[in-house]
Formats: C-alpha cells, structure tokens, sequence
C-alpha cells in the first residue's frame, strides 16, 4: 500500500516563524471569512490574522451542480485561478465504488457552495422543497473551521505549551440558580497571567455594573481561553441573561459583535461558542473520568489539589453568609477558581495536546468521542491531503459484532495480589497485525494508529525522565495521554460499523477473536506458574501468588510469560496489593501495600451512595482486606449506635438524584403514577428541569423529602439502619462465611452456637465452585 503522500502533522514544530506554530483559536463563518489567532510560543504575544476560505465538501456525484453551467469547472486538478465553482475528480482513470465520495467540490464560500447544492438538489432530485443540507445524501461536510484547518495543513497549538495561552477562570455567586429568581453579586476572576480578582454587587443596583466590569476585564486580558465548571450549563446561561436584563451588550468574543452562541451538540447542556475565545468546561471533561461525584469540590478532593485552608458551603448557606460573613464567602469564591485553575491543568491537558494531533477545534474536544470526534477527521485529513476519493462505508452485517472477553475467576478475598497488563493490547494487535478497514485503499488507519503508538511509547519514557523539569513532564505526560485516547478508540471505530464512516466489523471481529487467544495465552502461562487467577479481562489479569514473593520476583514472573507472545505483544507489571475484595467483574476493591485503598466498579463508587454508608464501607472494607472481622462488627456496630443515637445529620444520610423529568412533565402523568423522587420535589414546590440532582432523604413521618435542613437530624433512623445491611453491608457478602456474615449483620446478637468473632475468617472461593 502506497502511503508516502499520507502524513501527521509533525508536533515539534516550535519555531515562532513557522507558519503552523501556535494557534489558539479559528473562527470560520459561512461567508468565507476566518479569524485566525495564534500565540506565540517565545514572546507570549497574541496577534491575529484575517483571511478567507473557499468551501468545499466531498460528494459522491456532481449532479447537484448541473444546474450551474459553464459556471462549473470539472478536472482532475484543484481548483484553477478564478474558477467560481469546481469539482475535482479524485479518481479520473480509474472506477470507484459508486458510494465513494470521489469529488472535492468547492465555492467562493462554505454558504455559496452550500446554497447552490441545495437549489439543484430540487430539480435533480424532483423535491418539491429546498432542502437542508444535512438531509441529502451523497455528501461528507465538516464545520468550517474543520475545513480551514485541513484545507490548510494546520491544527492548535503546535509548539504551545498547555500554559502559553491566555487562561482565564471565572464564577460567579448568585441570589438563586434562576437568572428569573436571582442576580449576581459576585464574580471571582482569575487568570494565569497573575489576575486574582473580585467584583462585588452587594446591592442589587450594582448588579450591571459588575457585569460590566467583568466584560471590561475579558476584554483588558484578552483570554485565548476561558475555563469554569459547568460553564456552559450555568455560568454562561446566567450571565448572557442578567446581562440582557440590564440591556448590556453581551460582548464577550474577539471579533465580529464578539457576542457568543450556542450550539445544541447532543449533549447533556448546549455548548457555548465565543469568537476568538475557547470556552472549555472542566465538568465536560471530568464526567469522562467515572468518578463517584463529577462536582469541583469533589474533583479537586479526589486529585489532591483542594486548599488545605478551603471553605465549603452549601448552595443556599452561601447568601446568608455573605451577609453576616462576606470574607468567607469572598475567600470561597477565590478558591473556586483555584480549583478550576488547577483541575483543568489536570483533566483539560490531554484534550490541549489532543488539539495538536486532529483538526479540530480545542474546545470541541473535552465533548468529542476519541473515535468518531477526533480519530475521523485524522482519517479525512489524511485522504484529502493524498487526493484521494474518500472511501464508501462498509455494507451493514446482520449477525452482533462480538466483543471482547472477561472473566472473573476467583471471588472474595485474596491476598499477595499482582496485575497484569497487555499494553494497549487491541492497538498492539492493530498494529503488530496490519488490520485496519478494508476499504482503506491508503492505509490511513493503520499508519496512524502504528506512529501515534510509537510516539506515545516515547512522550510516556519522557514523562518518566526525572532529569526533566515538572511542566516537561506533565506536557509528555499530556501528550501520552491524548496518543493513548486515539489509538484505544481505533478497535470501537471499527466496530462502530456504518457509525463510522471507515468501520469495519470483519476487521474489528479479528481484533477481538486475536485478543482472546492471546489473554488465554496469558492466563494460560501464569496459571502454569502456579498462581490463582482473580479476573481477567483486555485491561489486564489480576492474580494472587499466595505468598509476598517480592516485587522484584513478581516483576520477572510477568517478564516470563511476555517473552511468549508473539512480537509486538508486551505484559507489563502493572501494580500490586497486599489484599483485593473481588466481588464482580469489574467491581473490586485494593488495598495496596502503602495502606491505600481503592475503589472499583459502581458496587462501591456510585454518586448516589450516602456519606453514612460511604464512610462504613470504607471502614469496613479496610478491615476487612487486613483480615480483621471484629474491626468489621466494631464499623457496623459504631454506625448503627450513631443513627440511633442520631450523631449523623440529614446530609449524612442524603443521596443525590438525578431528576428524569421536567417539572411540567411530571404533572402530566402524576396523576395516573407517582415516582417518589419526583414527587418529593414536587411537595417541595421545586421547579427542577431534566438533568437536575437534589438532595433527597427519608424523614421521620414523611418519607422521601427534599434536603432542606443539612444540619437536622429527623431522618427515619430505622430505614436507615435497614439501608446499611442491605444497600452497603451485603457488598461484603462474598468476603464471609454465609452463616458469619448473618450472625455479623442480622441483627439478632450472638447464639448460643455461633462462632466467636475473633474466630471468624475471611475467604475466597473460586467462581466456578461459588454459590451464585
């Protein structure tokens, strides 16, 4: 396969006079029109650069164009000098499959190119109405700055560093969650160019002249991007609104009236689009994550990076407090943007370096899927750049594509526990293999998933190299991290079948069928080294060896077994702990040997889970991996004497809820079935909308109500000593001797016959022999 005219883009390119080297943002429009603004890489200087685009789109026919006449150019070669319309045909000697996008059609302008495809598709295809564009057939289409940046052999931030550009991270606190109940009275801005400021509204007569302030200040420190968590679902929203209140402009972008938009992209909340200014949302990229709770609070708990000093408020403390405690909640609102600040070096520098490999735009990647959001456009660059027709997708299969295997072996304690880990075992198939579409007549897919996994090998050694400086580090770390998104997405792309426009399911099912062989290969020759298979699955095996043989000897068992697979095929050591609860595929629990303990699967991570049973588990959990039962008694024990005793508070006990339905359409079908979630914030006279989480419990006399009182303590302690058995304490089921754990969470105290629980043992049973 002839691939030489097929390329990446090289990201090295770090010289300030290339032409490449450090875009920070494109705003593309209809008419032609492009904003281009670049940072540069050694003085920090922003500038900008206007130009313009001709549009064009791959098309299967040119029969929409018919209609143009001699006003449409048709040969082999690119668009000549001064032709208005024209179609390239990409395959002028050669036959093609009809479905193939063989012509590169392009326009004075995207909206020109548009238009005149929409008018002939009337005649040519007998419509009785003008069409959209995206409901004829025959047509591949990106976004406008998509087809600048191919057009252009150019992506983001090429030479860049993920602090080079402008960032700004602001919140704001508000009287209420509606911009219609509320306003603003505080807005806490930061930017990584040394700003650490507040504007404050403390009458309601201010309120514009914050906003005001705020629109100044974006515009003083000209952010290339702009950073909050849940921007687009609610800082944004209620600030255009409150600004619209006060007849105040909303001129937050760089060109045009610089106001924003949204762009309703099928996510949970629509997506803000500011001209000239990446708005990024760290909610966005956190949700990706599967943490227990996607909140900034608990974000930035779980990365460390929480103030040691940090104020925490609930929602409705925090007006009050500003009244009777201002400073506290100013330095509240501070550290908010701390957090963002900090969080998105974290969660937002993988889709910064990913903005270097794909043409695309930085901020459509914290919501683009790795497959068809970011690994596509790679594929259609690579084909348009050849000049080459892009390639039909596959014909639809009736059978299932069949999916990977995962196996749990053993289940409940083990201990001296090691993990495995085929590295990147469905790209190493790819690639050590040569599978890709067949239908890639260039091989595109294939050579990008082989170079992005030789490079990622390299940024990963780099990101271990202690003679390098931290933000060295943490830019390979960034950059591993994006390579290793795309190369895993490349096994779902082709799978995707007609999802994908390069899926190939024949191809994915040989991914799949080599990956079992080779994990039974694995799992084979450990067992044959005589250790207990826990779980395995393409992420890896776990398995004990009975006894703490040592690091170092676990270390060359593993190096054994990986000299036996075929080239191109690694195991790697990939952790170990001194105990693991297995308790279902993919839900488990470690403790590893520096006493850290970690939680895997939604059997012991879940957002819904109250801080009670959360707190028990833990407990519980950690005694339990020691093999101490009476420190398990002592947790359940401790537990339900403070319910009882009522020393845990209404919060305590709370979970949080996702509501399914709007407000108005719960009261279309409350009459017919009442949902208790729903109806217990319908008592409460919420206006809750879909996607809102409240915070319900059970109370005394009541049953499921709204938390409105953190701080009390009339919860039903009964259902919530009932909850602790049966929603926390069975996960410790499969740890314990059925007739032990009885004794242990029944309630009934110790029988005349029962074992004393200084006796009891923890166990593990293989699944095979366990009762399901």
């Amino acid at each position: 396969m002839d691939t030489g005219s097929v390329r990446l883009p090289a990201p090295d390119l770090t010289t300030p006079s290339a032409p490449r080297t450090g875009i920070v943002s494109v705003h593309a429009t209809a008419d032609g029109a492009v904003d281009v603004w670049r940072r540069d890489p050694v003085t920090g200087e922003g500038h900008v650069r206007r130009t313009r685009q001709r549009g064009w789109i791959y098309a299967r026919t040119v029969d929409d164009l018919r209609h143009l006449g001699n006003r449409l150019s048709v040969s082999a070669d690119p668009a000549p000098p001064g032709a208005v319309f024209h179609a390239q045909d990409l395959a002028p000697d050669s036959q093609v499959d009809p479905r193939a996008y063989r012509y590169l059609l392009s326009g004075p302008s995207p909206r020109q190119l548009e238009g005149e495809i929409q008018r002939g598709a009337v005649t040519a295809r007998a419509l009785k109405a003008r069409p959209a564009l995206g409901d004829l057939s025959g047509y591949l289409r990106l976004g406008y700055a998509e087809q600048y940046l191919i057009a252009t052999r150019q992506t983001y931030h090429q030479g860049l560093t993920f602090d080079q550009p402008v960032r700004l991270q602001f919140d704001l606190e508000t009287t209420a969650l509606s911009p219609d109940e509320g306003r603003l009275f505080l807005i806490a801005v930061r930017d990584n160019r040394g700003l650490d400021t507040l504007l404050e509204a403390r009458r309601p007569a201010q309120e514009g002249e914050i906003i005001e302030a705020f629109l100044a200040l974006v515009q003083e420190r000209d952010p290339d991007v702009i950073e909050n968590h849940f921007i687009h679902g609610f800082d944004l929203p209620f600030l255009a609104a409150r600004a619209r209140r006060h007849g105040i402009p909303f001129r937050l972008g760089r060109s045009g009236d610089g106001v924003p938009w949204t762009v309703d992209d099928g996510s949970r909340v629509p997506m803000w689009v500011c001209p000239g200014r990446e708005i990024l949302d760290t909610l966005d990229a956190v949700r990706r994550l599967n943490l227990p709770s996607s909140g900034l609070k608990a974000a930035a708990r779980h990365f460390g990076i929480a103030p040691e000093d940090r104020v925490y408020l609930e929602g409705d403390q925090i007006v009050q407090t500003y009244r009777d405690h201002s400073a506290r909640v100013r330095q509240y609102a501070r550290q908010d943007v701390q957090e963002v600040d900090d969080l998105a070096r974290i969660v937002l520098a993988p889709s910064f370096a990913l903005a270097r490999l794909t043409p695309r735009p930085y901020h459509r990647l914290t919501r683009a899927g790795p497959a068809k959001g970011v690994l596509e456009p790679m594929l259609i660059r690579a084909y348009v750049e050849a000049g080459r027709p892009f390639p039909a997708s596959e014909r639809g299969h009736l059978e299932p594509h069949r999916g990977g295997h995962v196996q749990l072996h053993a289940e409940g304690v083990l201990r001296h526990v090691v993990k495995a880990d085929v590295a990147s075992m469905y790209p190493s198939i790819i690639r050590a293999e040569g599978i890709g579409p067949r239908q890639d007549e260039l091989g595109v897919f294939h050579r990008i998933v082989s170079d992005l996994t030789t490079q990622r090998l390299t940024h990963k050694r780099a990101a271990r190299d202690a003679t390098l400086s931290g933000p060295q580090r943490r830019e390979h770390h960034a950059m591993q991290d994006a390579m290793k998104l795309v190369v895993n997405a490349a096994y779902g792309y082709l799978g995707a079948g007609r999802l994908a426009r390069l899926g190939d399911r024949e191809a994915a099912d040989r991914v799949t069928a080599r990956g079992r062989a080779l994990l039974q290969q694995v799992t084979g020759a450990l067992e044959a080294r005589g250790v207990q298979l826990i779980e395995s699955d393409t992420d890896g095996v776990y398995f004990s060896t009975g006894e703490d043989t040592g690091e170092a000897q676990e270390r060359q068992l593993i190096s054994e077994v990986s000299a036996g697979l075929p080239d191109g095929i690694t195991l790697e050591f990939d952790g170990r702990a001194q105990a693991m609860l297995s308790h279902q595929v993919k839900n488990y629990v470690l403790l590893r040997y520096d006493g850290t303990l970690d939680l895997s699967g939604a059997s012991f991570e879940s957002s819904r889970s109250e801080r009670y049973g959360t707190a028990f588990l833990r407990t519980a959990l950690r005694a339990l991996l020691q093999g101490d039962v009476p420190g398990v008694q002592a947790a359940f024990e401790d537990t339900t004497t403070r319910l009882t005793a009522r020393d845990v508070t209404n919060a305590d006990v709370s979970s949080r809820v996702r509501m399914g339905k709007a407000r108005a359409d719960y009261a279309q079908t409350r009459g017919q079935r009442k949902e208790a979630h729903l109806e217990a914030a319908w008592q409460a006279g919420l206006d809750f909308r879909v996607g809102d989480r409240i915070d319900l419990y059970v109370r005394t006399g009541v049953g499921l109500s709204v938390l409105t009182d953190p701080d009390g303590r009339d919860y039903d302690a009964g259902h919530y000593r009932a909850a602790l058995v049966q929603n926390y304490a069975t996960r410790l089921r499969k740890a314990l001797d059925p007739a032990d754990w009885e004794q242990l969470f029944s309630g009934r105290g110790a029988g005349l016959f029962d074992r004393p629980v200084a006796e009891m043992r923890v166990q593990w049973r293989p699944v095979e022999d366990a009762a399901r």
